[in-house]
């Protein structure tokens, strides 16, 4: 789960120039190939060797994603795209190769088997879906902002869920592992709109409330267009 919430969140923020030569629904597989929320096919790991297995699947989504972004990104999000799908590799790489890093993932991940616990963080995700689905409506000027307040908000979402869900040390683990993958680039990218207090000061209020609405809201998304958010940032990216 942490590894498919890390991408979301960053690719979330990458709203500038067009790239893509994988068809849209190649892209949303290579996303959903390592989701275990929402990907019923991958097992939540109970031991070493089926968190392993998540690692080489995780590895080998986003070597699809970096893949495509090298070969077909243009203009200046090539080398962002490039820097921030290079970061999260290396990251998941070195936790992977860590058993004790591997240890400390399936120990957290086990409330994922009471599907009672993991519904509202599942319905965190199909939120988000939604929502980045209204930010792509939005007029060109908003979506940047609009993608990273809304990603901030998502954040918020899932943690607060994996607390009540989970507990406060399961919560406290996930958002860790959440700042050492994406904090610097979140800075990077969002600049003025990189956390929840900037984005209530300085985004445009009237959207900003439309999209906490739909964050916030606990009735259950029933099915989504895309399994991922890789089609509706494509989406933003060509008509940028």
């Amino acid at each position: 789960m942490k590894f498919i919430t890390i991408v979301a969140i960053v690719i979330s923020a990458l709203i500038q120039n067009g790239w893509s030569c994988r068809t849209i629904e190649e892209l949303d597989e290579c996303a959903y190939s390592f989701d275990i929320l929402t990907n019923t096919g991958i097992p939540i790991p109970k031991n070493d060797q089926e968190v392993q297995d998540l690692c080489d699947k995780t590895q080998s989504g986003l070597k699809c994603l970096s893949d495509d972004a090298k070969e077909c990104a243009k203009g200046s999000v090539k080398a962002v795209l490039v820097k921030v799908i290079t970061d999260l590799a290396n990251g998941i790489n070195q936790r992977c190769a860590d058993s004790g890093e591997r240890a400390e993932f399936a120990k957290h991940v086990q409330c994922f088997h009471d599907e009672s616990k993991a519904a509202p963080i599942r319905n965190c995700v199909n939120r988000h879906i939604v929502m980045m689905e209204r930010v792509s409506n939005l007029d060109k000027p908003l979506r940047l902002g609009g993608a990273c307040c809304g990603s901030h908000y998502y954040r918020k979402c899932l943690i607060d869920s994996i607390q009540q869900s989970c507990g406060g040390d399961s919560a406290d683990y996930f958002n860790e592992v959440i700042d050492a993958a994406i904090g610097q680039n979140m800075e990077l990218m969002c600049k003025d709109l990189s956390d929840t207090d900037k984005c209530e000061a300085k985004y445009d209020s009237t959207t900003l409330t439309e999209l906490k609405t739909i964050m916030e809201s606990s009735e259950p998304i029933q099915s989504n267009q895309y399994k991922t958010l890789i089609p509706i940032i494509v989406k933003m990216l060509r008509e940028a």
